[in-house]
């Protein structure tokens, strides 16, 4: 698939928006609490303990179930949304979510977070992503966003490029998700407004990136 191609060899991180996300080669630390994968609006076909799989194959040198993954439905009624990129962190952070074979639980009674985790926070049902129905549901769905936080960057491009190319699949060429990392001016900004301005502003650079290819392909041809 040429476009597909062309994706994993044009990784299309966007330059700084007041601070909230940088080029990847401009930081090399681990920063804020985690490790922690903040998983928006990812198919919810894509289940929770696929998800961890995959983390362990990108960071095979973090013990088994250090690594957390926060999903946030793009339904926007998520707790989390409402607070600082900070304050989400550490109470995504401090949640002590963990996935156990079939069963997902919690080492705390986190309440309406603790669903968020592990399903989808208004119940919807799960989505078969081969149907038209679906494929019109995720094109006019936002892009989905892992954002990563208290990783390092060749942790989190090894992960992103496993479950990017799974979300890829997932959602029938609709979707390349957007790759972020917390940065400190992000911290005190709604967790709310970063998550929607770095998936909208993938979701940009997609469509330019998807005309560029087949400009291409059809001069080719």
């Amino acid at each position: 698939n040429r476009f597909l191609d062309f994706l994993q060899n044009n990784n299309p991180f966007l330059t700084s928006r007041e601070g909230d996300f940088i080029p990847l080669e401009n930081s090399d630390d681990a920063y804020g609490p985690g490790p922690l994968i903040v998983a928006y609006a990812v198919p919810d076909s894509m289940e929770t303990q696929e998800l961890l799989d995959m983390v362990e194959d990108g960071m095979p040198r973090r013990e088994r179930g250090s690594v957390k993954i926060r999903r946030i439905d793009d339904g926007g009624e998520d707790s989390l949304l409402d607070l600082t990129v900070e304050e989400a962190l550490d109470r995504a952070t401090e949640g002590g979510y963990f996935i156990s074979g079939e069963n997902a639980s919690s080492s705390s009674d986190g309440g309406d977070d603790i669903g968020a985790v592990l399903t989808l926070a208004n119940g919807k049902p799960t989505i078969d992503p081969v149907t038209v129905a679906t494929q019109q549901t995720q094109e006019n769905g936002p892009c989905p966003v892992l954002y990563f936080s208290g990783v390092t960057n060749s942790e989190m491009m090894e992960t992103y490029q496993i479950i990017a190319n799974e979300i890829y699949e997932e959602t029938n060429g609709v979707h390349w998700p957007a790759c972020a990392k917390v940065v400190p001016p992000a911290m005190k900004k709604s967790m709310r407004r970063v998550l929607e301005e770095i998936s909208g502003d993938h979701a940009e650079a997609m469509r330019m990136r998807r005309k560029e290819a087949e400009t291409a392909e059809n001069a080719e041809g």
